[in-house]
């Protein structure tokens, strides 16, 4: 998994928008994330990256597995994660050599019928 210091200005700035982003959709938006939540294919992997997206949670521990010190009540954020393909993408910049467990069936925008998968 890349640290902050590994990542590039223009994966950087990926990170804060990515981040903006998604405290807006789930918040202001949520027959989006529920429309594209209802696409979502897969299980979590617990790779922990979805925790480590700009900052490092505190409340993740990645020891002895990934694991959510609050899962019960967690932010909205991090149920609804991923909530499109750009969360997999933005996820990937972070560990990109470890797969999320999560895909996409196409939704509008994209090619349909195809899985559009991380």
């Amino acid at each position: 998994m890349k640290s902050w210091s590994d990542l590039t200005l223009r994966e950087k700035g990926t990170l804060v928008r990515g981040k903006l982003r998604r405290l807006y959709l789930v918040h202001f938006r949520p027959r989006y994330v529920e429309g594209s939540i209802a696409r979502r294919q897969g299980h979590c992997n617990r790779t922990g990256a979805c925790c480590n997206l700009l900052f490092r949670c505190p409340v993740y521990t990645p020891v002895p597995l990934p694991t959510c010190r609050i899962n019960r009540h967690k932010p909205k954020v991090c149920h609804a994660f991923p909530i499109d393909e750009r969360d997999i993408r933005d996820r990937d910049i972070i560990s990109p050599d470890v797969p999320c467990g999560f895909s996409f069936l196409s939704g509008a925008g994209d090619r349909p019928g195809v899985l559009q998968k991380s």
